[in-house]
């Protein structure tokens, strides 16, 4: 029996409505100890700033915790490196629900004292995001496969086999420098859309 193999693909874009700051917490000091201190402690501050303007202090994950040693060039003709203390780096990130005010208060809060900060925006309901690309995927796979039939005088008949594959619902990031400078500049920053693609790959027979 003739078969017929079709990708249908989808896209689902919606306005997002979740928030996610990633920063980067670092300290350099003499001892392994008096860095992770320092860390520790600049950590602490980001939780009361962040209660200053209202938020959960709870809501501010740790992802990411090392302490390795730091070293400069020496001086002098010799080409080498000697070790002037120990850094400490923690990872941190915080979510919430994206209003523009929410997020230049959350960016104003966590800012101060970070080293890198970046801003990435995504959908809380995946599932519907999910949902609504397997359809829009499946209905042009359906339309494909009916416009493949009748151009070769055939019908599209039962399906044999489909396999789905379906990406994360994520919009652009904000990062680095530029992301700090949300802070500095007072500006809101709006989000293009969210955007999700998927595809669904089905085999039909062909009568």
């Amino acid at each position: 029996m003739s078969t017929l193999r079709i990708t249908g693909r989808g896209v689902c874009a919606r306005p997002a409505d979740r928030a996610e700051l990633h920063l980067i917490v670092r300290r350099v000091e003499k001892t392994c100890a008096a860095a992770s201190e320092a860390a520790q402690e600049a950590v602490k501050t980001l939780c009361a700033r962040l209660r200053e303007r209202g938020f959960n202090e709870s809501g501010l994950k740790t992802t990411d915790f090392s302490v390795s040693p730091e070293y400069e060039e020496a001086e002098g003709g010799m080409r080498r490196r000697v070790q002037t203390g120990y850094a400490c780096r923690i990872a941190l990130r915080f979510a919430l629900p994206f209003t523009p005010e929410g997020l230049s208060a959350a960016a104003d809060a966590l800012s101060e004292g970070a080293e890198e900060l970046s801003i990435a925006f995504s959908v809380e309901d995946t599932e519907a995001v999910r949902r609504e690309i397997v359809r829009s995927a499946w209905a042009d796979a359906l339309s494909q496969a009916a416009l493949f039939a009748e151009a070769s005088g055939r019908k599209v008949g039962a399906v044999r086999e489909v396999s789905l594959s379906v990406g994360g619902a994520r919009a652009m990031n904000f990062g680095g420098a530029a992301a700090l400078a949300v802070r500095a500049a007072k500006f809101d920053l709006t989000p293009d859309d969210v955007r999700a693609e998927g595809t669904v790959t089905a085999e039909f027979e062909l009568e």
